[in-house]
C-alpha cells in the first residue's frame, strides 16, 4: 500500500506529519517508509490531481474534506463519478473499491474519535480516476479543522491501526440515503458488512447498467448483492434500479 499526500494541502500535510511522528522515516526526497509501506509527497496543488500510476496493491490518499456547512468531520470514501465529472476524474466511471480496508479505517476513526466529531463514510464522488484500488481519508470541513493537530493524530492513528489488516468482510453495493450515508456508515461501524460503492438518492435518476455494473465488478472483494435502504428512492426510481440490478445479475436485499 502507498499513502499519498500533498505538502501543499493543509489537512493532507498535517496528517502526514503525524505519521512521521508515529514512525514513518525519510527514505529519499518526498518519500517516507514504515514497515514496508511508502508515504509519498505528490506536491500537487489540488489533492484531486494526485498522481496514481504507482506499482502497489492499493492507494490511500490523505486529504481535506470540504463542506459549505463547515462542520467538523472525519470521513472516508471511494473517489469516482456516478454521472458527471464535476470535480475531476472521468464521467460515469467508478474506481475499484476496497470495502474491507475502508471499514477498518472508519472503525478506527470512530474508536479514536476523542474530539467527538462526525465520522462518516461518504458516497462515491470526485476524482481522480485510476486503475488501482483507492480510498480517501479526510479531515473536514474548513481551514480551522484542517490544521487541527489532534484531528490529524486521530486520522494518523486510524491509518496505523489499519495498515496491516488483512481481514476480508462480506462486501456489498449500497443504494440509498444522502451524501454522508448515515445508514451505511452505521452498518459499517456496527455490523460485519462492508460497503465500497454507494449510490445516493440524489443520483438515482442517473444510474444505468453501465455504472451499476461497475459498482458490482470494480471491487477487491467479491460483490454480488446490492443492499437498498428502504424507502430511499421514489417508487419509479426504485423500480428502475431493481430492474437494472436484475439485468446485470446483481441480487437485491431491502433493509
Amino acid at each position: 500500500m502507498h499513502i499519498l499526500f500533498s505538502s501543499r494541502n493543509p489537512a493532507s500535510d498535517n496528517i502526514a506529519q503525524r505519521l512521521v511522528e508515529m514512525g514513518f522515516s525519510e527514505k529519499g526526497e518526498a518519500e517516507w517508509i514504515w514497515n514496508g509501506h511508502k508515504m509519498i509527497d505528490t506536491k500537487v496543488d489540488g489533492i484531486l490531481d494526485v498522481p496514481t500510476d504507482f506499482q502497489t496493491d492499493w492507494l490511500l490518499v490523505l486529504s481535506t474534506h470540504r463542506s459549505e456547512k463547515k462542520f467538523p468531520a472525519l470521513t472516508v470514501h471511494i473517489p469516482g463519478n456516478w454521472d458527471k465529472a464535476e470535480m475531476g476524474g472521468a464521467p460515469r466511471t467508478l474506481n475499484t473499491a476496497y470495502a474491507s480496508r475502508m471499514k477498518d479505517l472508519l472503525r478506527a476513526l470512530a474508536k479514536d474519535n476523542c474530539l467527538g466529531w462526525s465520522v462518516n463514510q461518504e458516497v462515491d464522488h470526485h476524482g481522480p480516476t485510476c486503475k488501482l484500488p483507492i480510498i480517501f481519508i479526510e479531515i473536514g470541513s474548513s481551514e480551522e479543522e484542517w490544521g487541527n493537530v489532534k484531528a490529524a493524530e486521530i486520522v494518523a492513528e486510524a491509518v496505523m491501526d489499519s495498515i496491516n489488516e488483512k481481514k476480508i468482510y462480506p462486501s456489498y453495493v449500497g443504494a440509498g440515503g444522502g451524501h454522508y450515508a448515515p445508514f451505511f456508515t452505521k452498518v459499517m461501524l456496527e455490523g460485519e458488512e462492508a460497503f465500497g460503492h454507494i449510490l445516493p438518492k440524489y443520483q438515482a435518476a442517473n444510474v444505468g447498467a453501465d455504472t451499476l455494473k461497475q459498482a458490482m465488478e470494480k471491487n477487491v472483494e467479491k460483490v454480488d448483492t446490492l443492499i437498498y435502504e428502504r424507502k430511499s428512492f421514489k417508487a419509479p426510481e426504485r423500480d428502475r434500479l431493481f430492474a437494472i440490478a436484475k439485468e446485470i445479475g446483481l441480487e437485491v436485499e431491502v433493509r
